[in-house]
């Protein structure tokens, strides 16, 4: 079921590519040009893009079900759900999810992979995308925890006082509470 899903986006979001690439080129030499009739489920939702009509798909099946739905999918889908996942890394989009969706999809088809030239150059173009948003996203992390450091010691210090008032330091330790006694029982 999730499998199914999963290629029907496939199938939608690249017809969907397409006519918006073809509406592109048409645009650059007549900027005039109407915007091409774009497929109903798009407008039902919202008027989303085809990239994130198929990242919702994959948002929707759950952890688990996952790697059943991506077994199920064919070799012959593999050219589209790359072509996703470059567009997921270089907008990053979900990148948790796209690493998981393509190191499974290594696993599983790698060696048909590696024979084909045509999917080799599409690993690069992902290979090189997700390294820029993971190296964006590790130095964002990196600036975040110097800051978080940084604050943490501010408030240390801000916690700190210096100054103790003996008179109110003495109040506080004479007690004149009684203090119990413990009797052995033999």
């Amino acid at each position: 079921m999730a499998g199914e899903k999963i290629v029907e986006a496939l199938e939608i979001g690249t017809a969907d590519l397409e006519l918006m690439a073809e509406y592109e080129i048409a645009k650059a030499s007549n900027p005039n040009t109407a915007p091409p009739a774009r497929n109903l489920l798009f407008m039902a939702l919202g008027n989303i893009s085809a990239e994130r009509h198929v990242l919702n798909t994959f948002q929707k099946i759950k952890a688990a079900a996952l790697h059943d739905a991506l077994l199920v999918l064919p070799f012959s889908t593999l050219p589209m759900l790359f072509t996703f996942l470059n567009i997921f890394a270089t907008k990053e989009m979900n990148i948790p999810l796209t690493c998981r969706i393509l190191f499974f999809m290594l696993k599983t088809h790698h060696k048909q992979i590696v024979a084909s030239k045509t999917m080799r150059t599409m690993l690069d173009g992902i290979r090189e995308s997700l390294r820029k948003s993971l190296k964006r996203q590790k130095d964002e992390m990196g600036f975040n925890l110097a800051a978080l450091k940084i604050v943490g010691e501010r408030v240390k210090d801000l916690g700190t006082k210096d100054y103790v008032d003996e008179e109110t330091w003495e109040e506080g330790d004479g007690s004149s509470k009684k203090k119990r006694g413990f009797v052995q029982v033999s």
